[in-house]
């Protein structure tokens, strides 16, 4: 049986705070700063503590599976690029085992849980919501597809967009759909793609921040319930449970 490399991606210290300014990009350094005179939690703690979650659902998944960095993992070898606030099903192992087969690459649907970082954004949401045949917006996104370690794969485990053109692409016959879902994309109130998305980066304010905020404490209570895979529904409470913990200050 073959291992299956989980690669995390390069990441912040979350845990010690001077390592963490250190590391931070200056672009996100601003929104930090907001971040921290908006909510009694700072930033890195924040970050840490979803950092938690994921590193618990990580220590679930069964399987002939190793957690690797990227050198320590051998060329020739099966990886799946993962951010360190992802989630996976406890069975993603096997299922990769037994689907991969003699495929380059291998896929499965996406899963996010998030709100919509604008209106087209919103509008794509609420449409494959109603008619779950919509096409996705991309056909690799952060942590629903694998590749083979070769000379040349690791720019598309970096970067989705760079996988997608190669999946469609050159790939196409080379890949594997699988029909389950087995991960989550957990867009938190604290992701960068949320503090600093690529469209109007001006407009982050407190105000916003902290609508925001309460769009969050509705969305995990709600996702517990309706719309997401049986065995994220642990990892949605503890979501919930550290968004009543982050509190606006006075």
């Amino acid at each position: 049986m073959r291992v299956i490399y989980f690669w995390i991606r390069a990441t912040l210290d979350w845990q010690d705070e001077e390592a963490f300014w250190a590391q931070v990009p200056p672009g996100l350094k601003p929104r930090v700063e907001l971040w921290n005179s908006t909510f009694n939690m700072p930033f890195h703690i924040f970050r840490h503590r979803v950092r938690q979650i994921a590193a618990l659902n990580h220590s679930r998944v069964g399987g002939n599976v190793a957690w690797a960095e990227w050198d320590e993992i051998p060329s020739g070898a099966r990886v799946v690029p993962v951010d360190d606030d992802d989630w996976f099903a406890p069975d993603v192992g096997q299922v990769l085992e037994r689907e991969w087969g003699s495929f380059s690459g291998i896929f499965w649907p996406a899963t996010w849980l998030g709100i919509p970082l604008g209106l087209g954004h919103g509008i794509y949401t609420v449409r494959r919501a109603v008619l779950p045949f919509t096409p996705p917006f991309r056909t690799c996104n952060t942590n629903n597809y694998g590749l083979v370690k070769a000379d040349g794969t690791k720019p598309l485990l970096e970067t989705n967009r760079f996988a997608t053109e190669w999946f469609d692409g050159p790939g196409r016959e080379r890949v594997k759909p699988v029909a389950q879902r087995l991960s989550v994309v957990n867009r938190t109130l604290g992701s960068r793609s949320a503090l600093l998305p690529r469209r109007r980066p001006g407009e982050l304010t407190r105000s916003r921040l902290l609508r925001r905020l309460r769009r969050y404490r509705w969305l995990y209570r709600r996702r517990r319930l309706h719309g997401m895979p049986a065995w994220s529904r642990p990892y949605l409470t503890m979501m919930a449970e550290l968004m009543d913990e982050l509190e606006p200050r006075a």
